[in-house]
């Protein structure tokens, strides 16, 4: 969004902000748009330093819960934290199959394509990229493409040609050839697909039904840490749903992966992701194969690295994790064949693309003719090595307590993992339970990501999130646009028509974060100063601005949101009272002269240094 929104109310807030060196601490970049991953640092901290050691009691306290095990908190929700103790909403938060949480459910029940099976995902998507297509294409008069076809079934026709085969449609069968442009397969694929009540783009809008689920899920459900660890689930293992058919199989790993995987080992989790036929896609892995020979000496196939190299940098041992380009080597020939069927979008074992000859990684030999087993001995290996307990717990520490967290946390937690084979509640316990994670260190010393910022922001103001309506024209082409942004033109979408009334997911890809779209196998950054750019600022008050006056599209807010209010009652309500002496006077001096806007005041607060923090 253009600074020219930023309304003159504003500019104080601005020069507050960059006059704030603990929120904007990074150098100030030209653009919103933040580095990816860089490596992990753990802070290096006597142990005796202060403030890691002073807990933090009361309202800042269960605000810093809902802050970092939720996605902020909702009006009345810090009360609700300190009547209910800090201790057992985490544990009720750690066993999310006993919240009831039938209200989101029953919401995103009309959302059908992210609940179809696989092999209909894959129609979808192939639909859309091919027989859809070509199919148009005929039906137009005024295609080229129909003008040479009908040449050629004239001319066949003028021959004594026959054969002519019924339209996709269902329709009579033509005169002419047209049909011969779509082979059987396309023919077969389209008549399901229009069977189904399928219609063009319906790819992209399972796309937009699963970034609109995320959404609805994170404002809405009450299983609010389940919401935390999908997002940070799904940014480590990172798959941007704009590479092929990634739009589709995205919906799968979010849905048969990561989700059903978070509170087990983390072994399970590993093993769903390696299985997982977006993962297979997008790191390259579904065209690795053992080099073969073909007719006329020429060699086909061979080893794609990609997958193997991420596998150890990214997902388990880490960039310093011990591994060899060798190991590299090594652990590619050991996934040959890991593939997918791509009738069906499941994944595939293929033995006859697989390297049979002995493997060594990591020091270790795995045997000849293992088949499927090699790979699987090589998850074995990562899950179980002390560099991926100390890797996973650096980062996971960095997402809950700080940028920088005290390397004394880590090695606790990394030997929480190891003693439970990563068994991931056991480890989730031991870091939001720790002294450090409750300490004054902690408070606040994160900023939160575009998606944090916006939806905690809809959150605080006891927002819902709209769902579209699969049998409106006009929601069907929301979900088509949420949709295509994400899957289609990464944050450029949400700048296409500055006019419109944006739905959320434009405005959180327009700060710089699309969802499911993150283009490095990376993900975004979990050190959250990477964030912060003078771009940033500027598109947070902007969004804040078009929260508060209700033009955020799918965002609904009650009437009460725009009332008048004192100040001490919004700050305690959106940043639990926590308001410094500068942002106070300057809140205060902008509302002076119209005491009675409160969509400015709540948006001023939303701005604030206080409430970009978490």
């Amino acid at each position: 969004m253009p600074l020219s929104r930023v309304n003159s109310g504003f500019l104080p807030l601005l020069a507050l902000l960059a006059a704030s060196p603990p929120l904007w601490a990074a150098p100030v970049a030209s653009s919103a748009k933040p580095m990816m991953a860089p490596a992990a640092k753990a802070m290096d901290a006597p142990a005796d330093d202060a403030k890691w050691h002073q807990p933090l009691t009361g309202a800042p306290a269960a605000l810093h819960v809902l802050n970092r095990l939720a996605f902020g908190p909702l009006p009345g929700q810090i009360e609700d934290v300190q009547q209910i103790g800090i201790r057992q909403w985490i544990e009720t938060q750690l066993q999310p199959k006993l919240i009831d949480d039938s209200a989101v459910e029953t919401k995103l029940a009309g959302f059908t394509l992210i609940k179809a099976k696989p092999e209909n995902l894959m129609l979808m998507y192939q639909g859309d990229n091919n027989a859809i297509r070509r199919y148009l294409e005929m039906q137009d008069p005024n295609s080229k493409q129909r003008a040479r076809l009908e040449a050629v079934a004239a001319q066949n026709t003028q021959n004594g040609a026959n054969g002519a085969m019924p339209a996709p449609d269902g329709t009579a069968p033509p005169k002419s050839r047209l049909d011969r442009a779509l082979n059987e397969r396309q023919q077969e694929m389209l008549k399901n697909f229009q069977d189904a009540g399928m219609t063009q783009g319906v790819s992209i809008r399972a796309a937009g039904e699963l970034v609109q689920a995320k959404l609805v899920r994170a404002v809405e459900s009450k299983r609010q840490l389940q919401e935390v660890l999908a997002d940070f689930w799904n940014n480590h293992f990172n798959i941007d749903m704009r590479k092929k058919a990634g739009r589709t199989l995205k919906v799968i790993d979010d849905r048969d992966a990561i989700r059903p995987h978070m509170f087990g080992s983390f072994r399970e989790l590993l093993g769903a992701s390696a299985h997982s036929p977006a993962m297979m896609i997008y790191l390259d892995n579904a065209s690795s194969t053992v080099a073969m020979k073909a007719r006329g000496g020429k060699t086909r196939g061979g080893l794609n690295e990609n997958y193997a190299r991420e596998l150890m940098e990214l997902h388990t041992l880490g960039v310093d994790g011990g591994y060899t380009q060798t190991d590299v080597t090594e652990v590619a020939r050991c996934f040959t064949g890991w593939s997918i069927e791509p009738q069906n979008g499941t994944f595939v074992f293929r033995p006859r693309v697989h390297d049979n000859d002995e493997k060594h990684v990591l020091g270790r030999t795995i045997a000849a003719n293992g088949g499927q087993r090699d790979g699987e001995q090589v998850l074995d290996m990562l899950a179980s090595s002390p560099s991926t307990a100390k890797f996973l717990s650096l980062k996971l520490c960095q997402r809950f307590v700080a940028d920088e967290p005290p390397a004394q946390l880590v090695d606790r937690i990394a030997q929480t993992w190891t003693r439970t084979n990563g068994d991931l509640p056991s480890v989730y316990r031991a870091l939001f339970l720790s002294p450090e994670f409750l300490s004054a260190g902690a408070y606040r010393a994160k900023i939160k990501s575009p998606f944090e910022y916006t939806v905690s922001a809809v959150r605080a103001l006891g927002g819902q999130v709209s769902v579209p309506d699969e049998k409106s024209p006009v929601d069907k082409l929301r979900l088509t646009r949420i949709g295509s942004v994400s899957a289609n033109q990464g944050a450029k979408g949400g700048k296409a028509n500055q006019k419109a009334r944006a739905p959320l997911a434009i405005e959180i890809a327009t700060l710089g974060q699309p969802v499911f779209a993150c283009l490095p196998p990376t993900g975004w950054s979990e050190d959250s100063s990477s964030w912060v750019s003078a771009g940033a600022i500027v598109g947070r008050l902007n969004f804040a601005l078009s929260l508060t006056s209700g033009t955020v599209a799918d965002v609904r807010l009650s009437t009460d949101t725009f009332r008048a209010a004192p100040l001490d009652q919004l700050s305690k309500q959106l940043v639990g009272g926590q308001l410094s002496d500068a942002t106070r006077a300057t809140v205060a001096r902008e509302t002076a002269a119209v005491p009675t806007d409160g969509a400015k005041m709540r948006a001023l607060i939303l701005g604030s240094p206080e409430f970009q923090r978490r």
